[in-house]
């Protein structure tokens, strides 16, 4: 046997890079099946990034409707209103306000909460009911 012909030494080796080979291929099958955990932003780190800014999307309910909306500063009682349009020529305003750690927006259609994840420092992804939005939201 060519095995047993070799000194103990380079059996050794053999042995050893066979191990550290298996545990990185572990480690890394491991690591490439792991759960993505998600993050969601904070309260003080959404008032820190909307509020003051304009930010736009595509609509998620006919994915090709774009929109723009401009955000006021918030208030102490971190409130504050949006100026938006919508389809490139439909006007409209509202009201935002963070409740615990959601974004929340109220205007003629009705109010809404969501939970953000920022995708990137200019795109943020909005969850509804912890399920993820296909359309981003982009700060300008």
């Amino acid at each position: 046997m060519i095995y047993s012909s070799f000194g103990q030494h380079t059996r050794s080796l053999i042995s050893s890079r066979f191990c550290a080979t298996a545990i990185a291929a572990g480690i890394a099958l491991c690591a490439s099946s792991a759960v993505h955990a998600q993050t969601f932003m904070t309260q003080g780190e959404l008032l820190a990034t909307i509020p003051g800014s304009q930010m736009s999307g595509v609509s998620n309910q006919d994915n090709k409707t774009p929109w723009v909306q401009a955000y006021s500063k918030a208030t102490q009682k971190k409130t504050g209103k949006y100026n938006g349009i919508w389809g490139g020529k439909d006007k409209y305003t509202g009201e935002f306000f963070v409740k615990g750690d959601q974004w929340c927006e109220k205007g003629d259609w009705g109010q809404k909460c969501w939970s953000v994840e920022r995708v990137s420092a200019k795109e943020l992804r909005i969850y509804d009911n912890g399920k993820p939005k296909k359309n981003t939201w982009m700060l300008k």
